[in-house]
């Protein structure tokens, strides 16, 4: 009798408490990723020991011609043809090698590049061969980068930042497990072998979120809700397909303070309605967060995605007044072309980051602008129709201005969040809040988008999306209990807000 409870103890460490259909992509690093590097160093696709006939940078007459004609270069271009195939990984780079460290540097630029990029480099990264004149095409020399204007997406600019790798395809999983946790959040992960190592990635929400703040009214302190009696989840569903709830994921975002740019005000942990997460192999994942603002390299500051108004909702100042904003607006007037780069009111700012991101058009001078969510299609070679990336803007109108607080940006209204990791369930944010343990009598649907990159700041990026089905929660019995903020508390005698 021994056997069926063996069974029963390995199932119940092998949950299959869900279905997920999902896809994943993964952005190596090429020349740091720990998977690649601990690959590469299989003796079948180690790198050959061979000497280049040109290998001193500081040389004075480096034959630019011949650097990529080297025997030495065509036994790279050999091995190199061989482990990408081995491991379906799709090469690209677009650095741009006329700043430092390469300098134009010939023999730097070989030395840094995937063998066999060469012969792709200007048709892939170079704007010029990508525009629809023939008289400003690339000259066919690598090494010539006047005549190369680097592209690079706008909302993932990371893409010329290294040499990279990408894997795509489809989530084969093995142990699929959902949770109420301790805190009584939901969580699914999920786990998948592949021969990078293994992976494990998911997400977690707060089925309750109603996030509150301290505040003292005068007798002292109270709990009380952020945003009064507005339900924050339903308001974020309230763009989505009827029946369904939104969560995005905002765990660590924070916003930047329009009047003084060098100041951060991050989010209190308690105002996380969720958050992504991700191991791959030995290599732990950061979530990329909401966006509430962008880095302008050419200011070296940030531009807050907010808009100040006036007590008649009209734009005063704020994002696409001053400064060099990378999100222009489209769709406007061209036959007023000033007026496209005035937003108008909220409203008209608020569409026009979804044209930027979601939807593209035109911008005032006619030019077609692609969607950003699409940047991972058009420069990172993944294309939309293998796998869907969505950039969700949010929305923050229900959130009132004060009459005489349109320029006072410590709060929500007046701005946008835009944001690649969500979850939507299908069903009502009531009927979510109600989840317990147990085999579910109707299974809890929906769908997802994660985007993570490296702890180990090695530049890689990975993304997952698609739908899941959990039939099955489990109770979390790992858990602090109390919660490891309580305990704290207590041990430092701090006094919890109403005390």
């Amino acid at each position: 009798m021994a056997l069926p409870l063996l069974l029963a103890l390995l199932t119940g460490c092998d949950p299959h408490d869900a279905t997920v259909n999902a896809k994943y992509a993964m952005y190596f690093s090429e020349a740091v990723s720990s998977p690649i590097l601990r690959l590469r160093a299989q003796e079948a696709y180690a790198a050959p020991t061979c000497k280049f006939e040109q290998s001193d940078p500081l040389a004075d007459d480096i034959e630019s011609d011949q650097i990529f004609e080297d025997d030495c270069w065509a036994e790279k271009i050999e091995v190199e043809k061989k482990f990408q195939e081995a491991y379906d990984l799709t090469p690209f780079d677009c650095r741009t090698f006329s700043g430092a460290p390469y300098n134009d540097n010939p023999i730097r630029i070989r030395d840094a590049m995937i063998p066999g990029w060469e012969s792709e480099y200007e048709d892939y990264c170079c704007a010029e061969a990508r525009d629809d004149d023939p008289d400003n095409d690339p000259d066919g020399d690598i090494f010539s980068t006047n005549d190369c204007t680097t592209v690079t997406g706008k909302y993932a600019d990371w893409l010329d930042d290294k040499s990279y790798y990408l894997n795509h395809g489809n989530v084969t999983t093995w142990r699929e497990e959902a949770l109420i946790t301790s805190e009584g959040d939901l969580q699914l992960t999920v786990h998948m072998d592949t021969p990078f190592g293994d992976v494990r990635f998911g997400w977690v929400i707060d089925p309750d979120y109603a996030p509150t703040e301290c505040v003292d009214d005068g007798d002292g302190s109270k709990e009380q809700a952020l945003f009064g009696d507005e339900d924050v989840v339903a308001n974020w569903s309230a763009a989505e397909e009827p029946g369904t709830t939104l969560y995005y994921l905002n765990a660590g975002a924070a916003q930047v303070n329009p009047h003084d740019a060098s100041v951060a005000w991050a989010f209190e942990p308690e105002w996380a309605a969720g958050v992504s997460f991700s191991r791959f192999g030995d290599d732990d994942s950061y979530i990329y967060t909401e966006d509430y603002a962008e880095y302008d390299y050419a200011t070296s500051s940030y531009l807050p995605f907010y808009v100040s108004t006036d007590d008649d909702g009209k734009v005063t100042g704020g994002y696409g007044q001053s400064g060099n904003p990378r999100y222009t607006e489209l769709n406007c007037d061209a036959s007023s072309p000033a007026d496209c780069a005035k937003f108008k009111d909220y409203a008209d700012f608020l569409e026009s980051m979804k044209d930027n991101f979601n939807n593209g058009g035109e911008d005032a001078d006619g030019n077609r602008v692609e969607p950003a969510q699409d940047d991972l299609a058009n420069y990172g070679r993944l294309p939309q129709d293998e796998y869907a990336f969505e950039v969700k803007v949010e929305d923050n109108s229900w959130r009132k201005t004060e009459p005489g607080k349109g320029d006072d940006a410590s709060g929500f209204d007046n701005w946008v969040g835009v944001n690649a990791n969500w979850v939507r369930f299908q069903m009502e944010p009531a009927d979510l809040a109600a989840i317990e343990p147990g085999a579910q009598s109707t299974p809890i649907k929906g769908d997802f988008q994660m985007l993570l990159y490296s702890q180990d700041s090695s530049g890689s990026y990975w993304t997952f999306n698609g739908s899941f089905e959990i039939t099955t929660i489990e109770r979390d019995t790992w858990g602090y209990s109390p919660e490891l903020d309580e305990m704290k508390r207590e041990e430092n005698d701090t006094k919890a807000c109403g005390e």
